[in-house]
């Protein structure tokens, strides 16, 4: 029994894995792709390690680079503005958030903390510490900021996330550590994984225009949305290489129609659903080339609809046009 129940795990793999590549390939679309900047080496707006990025109120894109430790703003086309940080003031700079009142947020990884600056990068505050207790972190990598102003962090070696106040006042967590086995994420469209509320390294987190809480659950391969007190209302993805399957969910942004946009790292491709997790489509293949991705790390749509991505391994920005989605 054992024997046959193993033939049968293995052709199944098999058939998923063959099933999986013609699908991807039956849904790469063209993307369009508009501009793209940040890799050629300059001593203003050039690109090393880029994690993040956030559309701010006035249309500007704020970057973080992590490896030069630095926040960069540009506008729209990608011409540099202005740049702040040095080692005094971040060890590893990755999420960023930006408010209706231009407020940013940016979360530094290794330094376990939040830092609150404004949009001409003058500091304002920090909390937070390493540990495991209320307002404490370990590797913050993510952040979402409510029309309310306040703050979400995904805690990503503590495997939950932490909501604040805008001045850094701790108010809830939620969330533990939690991993979906890999054959049941490959299979959750016949055996449901359950594992709800149970995260693997959440790398980040948005909010929609509607108010729910999105998380890229990364390394359980799935997108979680719950409420703002944390009561979780759906789940969607899985592992896999077809649409609608992700090989690390690693970030997520909305644009106009109800689309959600999800980063897909190893997938090398930004896939696009309605708000209930229905695929749609997807753009994006392995390469150097316009249109092509690296790991791509952080996304970001403007008022335009028009979409921006972190191309982390090219070290740049890619911009797309939302009329083309």
């Amino acid at each position: 029994m054992k024997t046959k129940y193993r033939r049968f795990l293995s052709f199944f793999t098999f058939f998923l894995l063959f099933l999986s590549l013609v699908r991807c390939a039956e849904t790469q679309t063209i993307s369009g792709f508009v501009v793209s900047w940040g890799a050629e080496k300059s001593d203003w707006g050039y690109l090393d390690e880029p994690f993040d990025a956030v559309i701010g109120p006035k249309g500007h894109l704020y970057v973080t680079d992590a490896r030069q430790k630095k926040v960069l703003k540009f506008d729209a086309d990608g011409k540099f503005i202005l740049q702040w940080g040095d080692t005094k003031r971040f060890e590893k700079p990755t999420g960023i958030a930006v408010t209706e009142d231009g407020f940013v947020y940016v979360s530094d990884y290794d330094n376990d903390h939040i830092l609150k600056f404004k949009s001409d990068g003058t500091f304002i505050k920090q909390w937070g510490r390493s540990g495991e207790g209320e307002g404490e972190f370990d590797s913050p990598s993510g952040l979402a900021v409510d029309a309310a102003g306040n703050v979400y962090v995904t805690d990503l070696y503590n495997h939950r996330i932490q909501k604040f106040t805008s001045e850094g006042i701790f108010l809830l967590s939620w969330g533990k550590e939690g991993k979906v086995n890999n054959m049941r994420s490959a299979l959750n469209f016949i055996f449901d994984e359950g594992s709800e509320n149970l995260f693997y390294y959440p790398a980040k987190i948005a909010i929609s225009p509607e108010g729910e809480v999105y998380v890229s659950d990364s390394y359980n391969n799935r997108v979680q949305v719950f409420d703002q007190e944390g009561r979780f209302l759906r789940k969607w993805g899985g592992m896999g290489f077809w649409g609608g399957r992700f090989r690390v969910a690693s970030d997520i942004a909305f644009g106009p129609k109800g689309h959600v946009y999800i980063a897909d790292f190893y997938n090398n491709r930004v896939q696009i659903f309605n708000a209930e997790g229905k695929y749609l489509d997807q753009w994006g293949d392995e390469g150097t080339e316009s249109g092509e991705f690296d790991g791509p790390t952080g996304l970001a749509v403007d008022q335009h609809g028009d979409i921006y991505v972190v191309d982390w391994g090219n070290h740049r920005i890619q911009k797309f046009s939302g009329n083309k989605k």
